[in-house]
């Protein structure tokens, strides 16, 4: 038989007129489309989930087409689809909502706002109870007294529930599914419907950058609840399927899903974790070993298992099932804001005094360079700034309500490489700004700044509001251009007014956040005419850029002082760009230029190292300017 190894240069001319035809018939054959070529096979789907139903694995298959008009044509983008089908169906055992539980199942798994525990002994075992009693008054539905629970309970590979998401989602695929919802708990129209989704939502974006919880917020919501379990999948996707596959066109996070090796005891600690089967920071206890033993026998005795105490494939499948985390709460009972509608404006007046003039484009400019005769900072802004310190965002700190005073951030990778600008009154450092604001508590706190007009710095949100939905905006902010130690060469402006992307303070959870901290102060003055400004621009996804960061860090003496870091751009994400430049408390705001045009710049340092996912946990981060922030950035220069 011939084969494509054949298909070379031989020095027998009969015979490689012969090889040329055979060649000619070998690249036209539909051999080439082999079960081998398929991005994913049925065997491939088994052996994620050993246990998958047949009927939903040839629906997959069968799917192609679809999956292809969706995007999902490479194997990052296939393995996150997988992660979360298998994520809301339980490894592919059932596309209906699981509603049978005991009381005892039911009082773990649901808030007591929702059901008490005489209640939960006279529904248990009741499917079509539970459901109408669970969700029954809510999305959308009826009431409890209809049979709404029930007939919109979750539904499809990526599960919808109750009325409203039947209606919302049927009409964006033309099927009738709030007159007819058992159309959602068929393979087809299930996965159609999955489908459609994934591909409303652009998930495929955060696939390419392998940013799992982004997908898994995108996919369920701001809480993101079920993350742990999809996080699993997709380790089991990834591991035994897609590593060995050939790549199908580039990929921007393969590698961070290639060198991720997935601790398994400790993602199932957190699944038990968010069940309450074990408390949080049980890490630390005298005996863990012993604790997470007793609360799989727990487990495994609520759910009729046998009772070995230890993380075997049936405790595994019943901790993967979705009821272990659609519960967790109810903040996504609303969903969530599509992603075009985060990058938008929220304003802010801020409380100063002044009047602003309209801006000029996003084009650089160096500016007069005059100097004030008295550079001396005021009495009162030195006052501030020695009792201020640098601010970081609470997605960095890692907990609502933490003290940024006494965090201790991981900004400083390695060895420091940052070199003090001796000199501010030279362009771009006189473009450069250190921001004081005060938050209500009247805590003083720094940041650093661009101007990109004469009258508005481009900043990170979180130098401008606290962030999510229950956040509020900071006062009193004092704007100094090209500070150095004690001297302010070009005075102080106010500022007076501010906008932040819409995703900074719409979203729920500072995971979601991240995201989109970005913002702009208006000034009460032109000082850009006398110290300039920088342009700004976009990068492409390919671009190889040398990074440089350059803003006031409050860790180094003596304090005042601009600091510059250079390391390159190791990942490039939709939303956001990782370095490893050095950073410190007070350098948030800060430009990020690329080493060969620090007139223009590419981003806005938000955070330092943080938490337990690549590449958060071992880069620095910066926005990312997109070219519809761009043009936002734009219309915040020209209000």
């Amino acid at each position: 038989m011939i084969t494509s190894k054949d298909c070379t240069y031989n020095s027998d001319r009969r015979l490689a007129r012969t090889i040329v035809a055979l060649c000619i018939a070998f690249v036209l054959s539909p051999v080439s489309a082999s079960a081998a070529d398929k991005l994913v096979t049925f065997e491939d789907l088994r052996k994620i989930s050993p246990k998958a139903r047949k009927e939903f694995v040839d629906a997959i298959i069968a799917a192609e087409p679809e999956l292809k008009d969706a995007g999902i044509t490479t194997r990052l983008r296939m393995a996150h689809f997988l992660a979360q089908v298998m994520t809301e169906t339980g490894g592919l055992r059932r596309i209906d909502e699981n509603m049978n539980y005991s009381a005892q199942t039911l009082l773990r798994v649901f808030s007591r706002k929702i059901i008490s525990e005489p209640k939960a002994r006279e529904i248990a075992g009741n499917p079509q109870a539970i459901a109408n009693w669970v969700y029954g008054a809510r999305l959308g539905n009826l009431g409890r007294n209809t049979n709404d629970g029930w007939n919109y309970r979750g539904s499809g590979f990526m599960q919808l529930t109750g009325r409203t998401n039947f209606r919302m989602r049927g009409r964006d695929i033309g099927l009738p599914l709030e007159d007819s919802p058992e159309l959602a708990r068929k393979a087809p129209e299930g996965l159609s419907v999955a489908i459609a989704y994934w591909k409303a939502r652009n998930i495929n974006a955060a696939a390419d950058n392998n940013d799992k919880k982004r997908v898994r917020i995108l996919v369920n919501g701001p809480a993101a609840h079920g993350f742990e379990q999809s996080t699993v999948f997709f380790s089991q996707a990834w591991s035994r399927v897609f590593k060995a596959k050939a790549a199908a066109g580039f990929e921007a996070g393969e590698e961070l899903a290639n060198n991720e090796v997935l601790d398994e005891v400790a993602a199932f600690d957190e699944i038990m974790k968010e069940s309450g089967l074990l408390s949080e920071g049980f890490e630390t206890d005298t005996d863990p070993a012993t604790e997470r033993k007793a609360a799989l026998k727990l487990f495994q005795n609520e759910l009729g298992l046998p009772e070995t105490g230890e993380l075997d494939e049936a405790t595994k499948d019943e901790l993967l099932d979705p009821r272990e985390w659609r519960y967790a709460d109810e903040i996504d009972a609303a969903p969530a804001r599509p992603e075009d509608d985060l990058d938008q404006t929220v304003a802010f007046k801020l409380e100063a005094p002044g009047s602003v003039e309209a801006g000029v484009a996003v084009e650089p400019s160096d500016g007069t360079g005059v100097l004030l005769d008295n550079p001396n900072m005021t009495q009162e802004d030195a006052l501030a700034i020695d009792q201020a310190h640098g601010i970081y965002p609470e997605y960095e700190m890692g907990r609502v309500g933490a003290d940024p005073n006494l965090f201790m951030p991981f900004s400083v990778i390695g060895e420091d490489t940052r070199a003090a600008v001796l000199d501010t009154t030279g362009f771009p450092s006189r473009a450069i700004v250190q921001i004081l604001f005060e938050t209500r508590a009247r805590e003083q706190h720094l940041c650093t700044g661009t101007l990109v007009s004469p009258n508005t710095v481009l900043t990170a949100a979180h130098c401008i509001h606290s962030g999510t939905r229950t956040g509020e905006p900071f006062q009193n902010f004092r704007i100094i251009p090209g500070r150095n130690l004690g001297a302010a060469p070009f005075g102080r402006c106010l500022g007076v007014g501010a906008s932040v992307l819409a995703g900074w303070t719409a979203s729920a959870t500072t995971d979601q956040s991240r995201y989109y901290d970005l913002g702009a102060i208006k000034l009460n003055c032109n000082i850009g005419d006398t110290t300039g400004w920088l342009g700004v621009r976009t990068i492409g996804n390919d671009e190889a850029i040398d990074t440089v960061v350059q803003g006031y860090a409050a860790d180094r003496a003596p304090t005042g002082r601009q600091w510059v870091s250079e390391d390159k751009l190791r990942i490039l994400w939709q939303l956001k760009g990782f370095y490893q430049n050095d950073t410190f408390g007070g350098t948030s705001g800060a430009p990020v230029f690329a080493k060969d045009s620090t007139d223009t710049l590419i981003g806005v340092h938000t955070n330092g190292l943080h938490g337990a996912e690549q590449p958060w946990k071992s880069n620095n981060a910066f926005t990312r300017i997109t070219s519809e922030r761009l043009s936002l950035i734009q219309q915040w220069i020209s209000n």
